[in-house]
């Protein structure tokens, strides 16, 4: 009778055993799943900055896609800072499954915000070929092969906003960012990038072109704060 008491509380163990175990692996398997989906096809990136601001606020969640490499003009991209080092792939799929389990509360692996070395969203502009220039902060561009100058909105099917200052007419160009620039063309592997708040922004005014082996990827949506939910 101990006998077989004895093997059916052993076989109900090795049941359980094999339940949590079963358990486990299938939550494991999509914590891998997740994590190898959101570090190779999609990841999320938190905004700190007000430099993409109105569209893009600061304290914004966005999805980039590290497939789509090279934009189009008035595309959003996640660019590594001028300073910075990329992030190891390990590096990169273990600060995903941290900011997935602990909803983006801590992100390990950032870099210090202050010492300007955090990747950074910003608005491609310029492309490879294009002529630039910026006059009183408003952005004229001549495509490569064209003849005439134009305006960034008269040249991109995107649609944002930029927040530009009319200065006055005695204003010192070089106070603050940059509202003026000489001509310069970009090379076949250069981009030229703009934060929307043109006000404050630190990017190709003050960096100059940015290379193509600089972009991490496209942002794709803005999803956090709900309310602010949109494609970019």
């Amino acid at each position: 009778m101990e006998k077989n008491i004895y093997a059916i509380s052993y076989k109900m163990r090795r049941e359980l055993y094999h339940k949590i175990f079963s358990v486990a692996g299938i939550v494991l398997l999509f914590f891998v799943l997740v994590s190898l989906f959101m570090t190779f096809i999609i990841f999320p990136v938190a905004n700190k900055s007000d430099s993409m601001s109105p569209d893009i606020p600061a304290g914004s969640y966005e999805f980039v896609s590290p497939l789509l490499k090279n934009p189009e003009r008035g595309d959003v991209i996640l660019l590594q800072n001028y300073k910075d080092g990329k992030m190891s792939p390990v590096k990169r799929i273990l600060r995903t499954i941290s900011l997935f389990v602990t909803v983006h509360k801590w992100q390990p692996f950032e870099e210090n915000p202050v010492s300007g070395t955090r990747p950074v969203l910003r608005r491609v502009v310029g492309l490879p070929g294009d002529t630039i220039y910026i006059d009183r902060y408003v952005v004229f561009i001549k495509p490569a092969g064209q003849n005439h100058f134009l305006t960034e909105f008269e040249l991109t099917n995107s649609r944002y906003n930029a927040k530009i200052l009319v200065p006055p007419a005695l204003w010192d160009s070089d106070l603050g960012a940059r509202a003026s620039i000489s001509q310069i063309k970009l090379a076949d592997d250069e981009y030229f990038v703009l934060g929307d708040d043109r006000l404050s922004s630190a990017d190709s005014r003050i960096w100059g072109p940015v290379k193509h082996s600089s972009i991490l990827g496209k942002a794709l949506v803005l999803y956090f704060p709900f309310n602010k939910f949109s494609f970019l």
